[in-house]
């Protein structure tokens, strides 16, 4: 991915969390796992470690989201950085002067 590619999947992934829909179908999910946990049997413990594969992906998946959004910021800063890089030196005095 270029570096515009990764700013603008960052935005687009900030979007999606801070979304209120998908925060309630997260609550929601989450919620509903840990209900099924308390509630299941002891004494089954594939259906608990299928439970906690679940809370794990949902997890993993908000994580992906939150790494996206973290990938998109650096790569808005790297294109900060090189356009400064590449600014010719009578911009740069005009920048520094005018502040």
């Amino acid at each position: 991915m270029t570096d515009r590619t990764d700013v603008q999947t960052g935005r687009q992934a900030a979007e999606v969390l801070e979304n209120p829909a998908y925060q309630e179908a997260m609550r929601v999910l989450r919620e509903t796992v840990v209900q099924q946990w308390r509630e299941h049997p002891i004494h089954d413990r594939e259906g608990a470690l299928i439970l906690l594969q679940y809370a794990k992906v949902t997890d993993r998946f908000e994580g992906v989201l939150s790494g996206l959004v973290e990938r998109g910021k650096l790569a808005q800063h790297r294109i900060e950085v090189d356009a400064l890089r590449d600014e010719n030196a009578l911009q740069r005095a005009k920048r520094k002067y005018l502040g």
